[in-house]
């Protein structure tokens, strides 16, 4: 088995060659010549040839040695770039942090939130996993995501941890001429008069109003059906109905021509949560991130 090298017998050797003296490479390593010696034998027994002759006057890489001088310089290069690298991770001054989020929530709530985190660290990437809430745990458990703001719907899983956020309540949206407009709190009662305009069956947030109707024993006149909360936004504004969304959502809304008001009897509210994978170790970046997500989002009042 050929012997093993790394880093310290490459730089050793290149040393040498750049100072032409073993005595001033050992000084500027801090290493006694003894030291610096067994560094180079042990690469030459590594690569099997000679890499530098030494005489009483000079010091001087063999044929083999200056073939092998570029290489040996590329590869204290890319390390101390790759080092450099890992520490810019460390100290929160570089790298790339990956989280899930909820589409609402990444669309209302979380651009402030970016935006004062990239002031705070310009050389840190955030990659948003904008999902819906099926997605958005697979993403976590996968280790894709570090950490995911989620909808809590039911016990949270073994596996995993919830740190609460905020309770969003449910608001009805409506154009500004809807009768309904100049109101105040609507009763879920009433929607069972009117034309809604529903979320499909993979929001979260059809599941909570679907379970709240049933409770009541009514079914609305659904008479659109869209997938995406901003084609919701977008059918309300041509007046084809009206819509139960998030107060989150509508907060965000202001320059649409749309109004929300408070359900009540009862009032129901998405309650939001940071999740993350139990006992994993986030990055020294997406820790950051998470503080701020956490003191942002905890305890915000929502709704309309």
């Amino acid at each position: 088995m050929p012997a093993e090298f790394g880093i310290p017998e490459v730089e050793a050797f290149v040393r040498i060659v750049d100072c032409g003296s073993f005595r001033q490479a050992a000084a500027e390593m801090r290493l006694t010549q003894s030291a610096l010696t067994q560094r180079l034998k042990k690469l030459e027994a590594a690569l099997g040839a000679r890499l530098v002759d030494r005489t009483t006057r000079a010091v001087a890489p063999t044929a083999i040695g200056r073939s092998f001088l570029p290489s040996a310089r590329r590869l204290l290069q890319q390390f101390e770039e790759t080092a450099a690298g890992i520490r810019g991770v460390i100290e929160v001054a570089g790298g790339q942090v990956t989280i899930a989020s909820l589409i609402s929530v990444a669309t209302y709530a979380l651009p402030p939130v970016l935006k004062a985190f990239a002031e705070r660290h310009p050389r840190v990437g955030v990659r948003i996993l904008d999902e819906a809430e099926q997605e958005i745990v697979q993403h976590l458990r996968s280790g894709e995501a570090e950490f995911a703001v989620d909808m809590l719907t039911g016990p949270v899983e073994p596996d995993l941890t919830a740190t609460p956020l905020t309770d969003d309540p449910f608001v009805l949206a409506c154009r500004e001429d809807h009768p309904l407009a100049a109101g105040g709190p609507v009763a879920w009662s009433a929607l069972s008069d009117m034309p809604v305009i529903a979320l499909g069956s993979r929001s979260g947030t059809s599941r909570v109003v679907n379970a709240q109707l049933t409770a009541q024993g009514r079914s609305p006149a659904w008479r659109h059906e869209v997938q995406h909360l901003s084609t919701l936004v977008g059918l309300l504004e041509a007046g084809l109905g009206v819509g139960i969304v998030p107060g989150m959502a509508m907060a965000g809304l202001s320059g649409h021509r749309l109004v929300a008001r408070p359900l009540t009897e009862p009032a129901v509210a998405r309650r939001l949560v940071l999740l993350e994978r139990r006992g994993a170790t986030l990055s020294p970046a997406a820790v950051a991130l998470r503080s701020m997500v956490v003191q942002a989002l905890a305890g915000r009042a929502v709704g309309g």
